[in-house]
């Protein structure tokens, strides 16, 4: 009788563990991004935004970037794409998760070209053209994206950088710990930040599967440490109180994926200089809902904190 129950506690610990490992791999392991403009977008949050989208995506078509490249702490191939233009003044764009440059920054990505500023559009780690097996939800990423920062310094000594995040990419940047010594940043754009990598992965598990118990959490959460992403350090809500750079946050209040309370916690939290716009658009749509708004508040601040 002993080792029947022995017998049935090994196997359901299996399952448990397998169950898992497969859980790991929908989340953490890249997979193949799929542009906006390829999907059915009437089944999508954009089917109400499917000209704009096409014809902002379009625009890029026309321009060939450079593609730039460095090496990561790790050791890994990072790729970017660069668009060059007539300006000294840079913006540095960090995208979402499993999302292309273009899916997150089309729309103002074509706007701030057209004012004349370059764009570097950031390949994060294990996304499409750059190297790397799993996503670390800005944990291993807010270290690329110091890298990324000093490359741009050392080539092109810009006059000004500003960093753009969307999603996830908003805590690759806000987690960076060298924000404040970085040379010629002038200031940071988070929309829709989440307030703790961690949350991505449960946000993750919920959108993706529904219902995700505890255990299931814990066991993900644990492969992930035993692989090297540690969430220790995760917290963009502390982080945040330690950086002087400005910040101007973006967030829908029916995001369903990233709740509006992170953003607000953040914000709390954040130092001034700092601003707030809060828009009714879902994940990552505030350009799409209020592009007006939203626009002109992002050029506003960048020409406040910008230097000649």
């Amino acid at each position: 009788m002993v080792y029947i129950i022995l017998g049935i506690v090994l196997f359901l610990l299996l399952i448990y563990v397998i169950n898992c490992i497969i859980v790991y791999r929908i989340i953490f392991r890249r997979n193949k991004e799929i542009p906006l403009v390829d999907l059915d977008l009437s089944k999508t949050q954009y089917k109400d935004f499917e000209n704009e989208v096409r014809t902002y995506t379009s625009f890029f078509n026309n321009i060939e970037p450079e593609i730039v490249e460095i090496k990561s702490y790790d050791n890994l191939i990072l790729k970017g794409y660069y668009y060059k233009n007539t300006s000294n003044d840079f913006v540095i764009m960090f995208h979402g998760y499993r999302a292309t440059p273009l899916n997150n920054f089309a729309v103002m990505g074509k706007l701030l070209y057209e004012k004349g500023y370059n764009l570097l559009m950031i390949v994060e780690r294990s996304h499409g053209i750059s190297e790397g097996k799993d996503i670390t939800f800005g944990v291993k990423e807010s270290k690329d994206s110091h890298s990324w920062i000093e490359f741009v310094n050392n080539k092109y000594n810009p006059n000004n950088i500003f960093l753009y995040g969307v999603s996830m990419g908003s805590a690759v940047i806000l987690l960076n710990k060298s924000l404040n010594e970085e040379k010629n940043v002038r200031g940071i754009i988070a929309d829709c930040p989440l307030d703790r990598s961690k949350h991505a992965v449960t946000f993750g598990l919920k959108r993706k599967m529904k219902f995700i118990p505890f255990l299931t959490v814990f066991g993900v959460l644990l492969i992930a440490r035993l692989k090297g992403i540690s969430f220790k350090d995760d917290m963009v809500y502390e982080r945040v109180k330690n950086i002087n750079v400005p910040i101007l946050f973006i967030h829908g209040r029916n995001d369903d994926l990233i709740p509006i309370k992170n953003g607000r916690n953040i914000f709390n939290n954040a130092n001034e200089p700092k601003k707030m716009i809060e828009t009714e658009a879902l994940h990552a749509m505030s350009i799409y809902y209020k592009l007006d708004l939203v626009s002109n508040e992002i050029f506003e601040f960048i020409n406040k904190y910008k230097e000649n």
